[in-house]
């Protein structure tokens, strides 16, 4: 047998150690839950801001000049999902 096995406390270290690799683990895991629902609140956000831009548009009779804006940001929100999909994986 190693001898450090028989040292006083050693157990307790041990399991200390484990308990707090455990704890680490626990709280990576509910900041990633978090950084996942900001991820959908931005993303629903940015869509209900397009939706509204779009209905303001069309009720100002501006609906042609704001098409790009609404493209673009779409287009642009639709790529950051994406990217960050991709990093991950």
């Amino acid at each position: 047998m190693p001898v450090g096995c028989h040292r006083p406390g050693h157990l307790a270290r041990r399991r200390d150690l484990v308990e707090r690799q455990l704890r680490r683990e626990r709280l990576d895991q509910w900041v990633g839950y978090g950084f996942w629902l900001l991820e959908h609140v931005i993303v629903v956000g940015f869509g209900v801001a397009f939706v509204w831009l779009g209905f303001f548009a069309v009720d100002h009779k501006v609906s042609a000049q704001i098409v790009p804006v609404i493209g673009g940001g779409v287009a642009g929100l639709a790529g950051a999902v994406l990217v960050v999909r991709n990093r991950r994986q």
